[in-house]
């Protein structure tokens, strides 16, 4: 039996940004249109919509006091493999996030932080792991949970507001009939039953 810990803390100063944006692929799936996606603040025309539109021009922009956050709710238990964020440093100076949270529950007053992250005048894709550290020292490639959140704890050059250009949620793309064992359907015993005379 294992024992999970997913709310251990990893901390994680080096992070190397991607030209291209990550995409869903034979071991992962986008995973954030299946949730309700909340902002702590936003400016006019500057929200939720922008944030997912896959357009790096537009970008959500915070209106009101640190800390800022993005919090994704999924309506069941989900798994969550990578968190993906676009950000801009060159377009956006100081309002680009220098330091992130990123925290996982199942409800908002339960949130563990999962990740920690410090970013240094960053420009590109960024793409955080998040794992479940078991007890016996193993760890899974992702954590199960209801709630995501992406919280601002500072902006470069001490900034008030944030701009975040784009975010991505992954998970595990599940194996076709796991745990399932299927009979060979072109052995002679079956193909004879495979048309009718």
């Amino acid at each position: 039996m294992h024992i999970e810990n997913p709310f251990l803390s990893v901390i994680q100063t080096q992070f190397v940004p991607q030209n291209n944006p990550p995409l869903p692929n034979q071991q992962r799936k986008e995973i954030g249109d299946q949730a309700i996606w909340t902002l702590s603040s936003a400016k006019t025309g500057n929200g939720v919509d922008q944030l997912r539109d896959d357009n790096l021009n537009t970008f959500w922009q915070s209106d009101g006091t640190q800390p800022h956050n993005i919090t994704i709710q999924f309506l069941k238990k989900m798994r969550v493999q990578e968190v993906a964020v676009y950000l801009d440093f060159k377009q956006d100076e100081s309002y680009t996030p220098n330091k992130l949270s990123i925290r996982a529950g199942t409800n908002i007053q339960d949130m563990k932080e999962v990740l920690y992250i410090e970013l240094k005048e960053p420009y590109g894709w960024f793409v955080f792991q998040l794992k479940t550290k078991l007890l016996n020292g193993q760890e899974k490639p992702y954590v199960s949970t209801i709630n995501i959140q992406v919280v601002v704890l500072q902006n470069q050059h001490s900034g008030k507001d944030t701009h975040i250009r784009q975010v991505r949620i992954f998970g595990p793309r599940e194996k076709q009939n796991q745990g399932l064992s299927f009979p060979d359907f072109k052995m002679p015993e079956i193909t004879q039953y495979a048309s009718i005379r």
